[in-house]
């Protein structure tokens, strides 16, 4: 029951976890977005937006850039709305209740995307991948950072991730793939990087 809360979390057990994740990825958060380079104005979305907090993030440090997420979970909804709604109200602000793979289904262009702890639960990455891309502006940016917590994860189990991921960016078409490691606990992090 607590691994499908951590998936698609529900209900106020759901928004306990919610607040659970934003407190454990507030480094990743900060990390993750350090290799954006996000500029003012741009189009950023991000991928499993949980509670919102690391789109507050942004939302505070560029008042004009445009916002956009997608979570599977109508509980993050909600509580992201109500953080983003403090911040800055909901202007240049789209959060959308779905699947990853519905983004497709948005009709705008984005300079920036990233994920964070998310992709582990999407059903066809590449596929995914290869649509976000196409809604990318050329020489958009991509990061996608996973921190692994399964029962037997070790800091191997991240370098392999981090193979994984450059082969999914490989084949979803993106370029200039480049895997980062961070220090953390329980096991190391990785964050892969690529250009459209």
């Amino acid at each position: 029951m607590l691994d499908q809360q951590f998936s698609k979390p529900r209900g106020w057990i759901g928004k306990g976890v919610g607040l659970f994740m934003a407190k454990e990825n507030e480094e990743l958060n900060r990390w993750t977005q350090s290799f954006l380079s996000i500029d003012e104005q741009e189009s950023v979305l991000e991928i499993g937006f949980g509670p919102g907090t690391a789109l507050a993030g942004i939302a505070k440090k560029h008042p004009t850039v445009n916002l956009y997420g997608i979570d599977a979970s109508e509980a993050m909804l909600t509580m992201a709305l109500k953080r983003l709604n403090k911040v800055r109200g909901l202007q240049q602000i789209c959060l959308i209740h779905g699947e990853a793979s519905m983004i497709q289904n948005v009709q705008k262009r984005f300079d920036k995307v990233y994920s964070i702890n998310n992709i582990t639960y999407w059903n066809n990455p590449v596929y995914t991948l290869r649509h976000i891309r196409s809604q990318m502006n050329t020489s958009g940016k991509i990061a996608l950072t996973l921190c692994p917590h399964e029962d037997g994860a070790t800091d191997s189990t991240t370098e392999v991730l981090g193979g994984q991921l450059k082969s999914i960016l490989h084949g979803a078409g993106f370029s200039q793939i480049e895997i980062f490691i961070k220090p953390t606990k329980p096991n190391n992090t990785v964050c892969a990087v690529a250009i459209n």
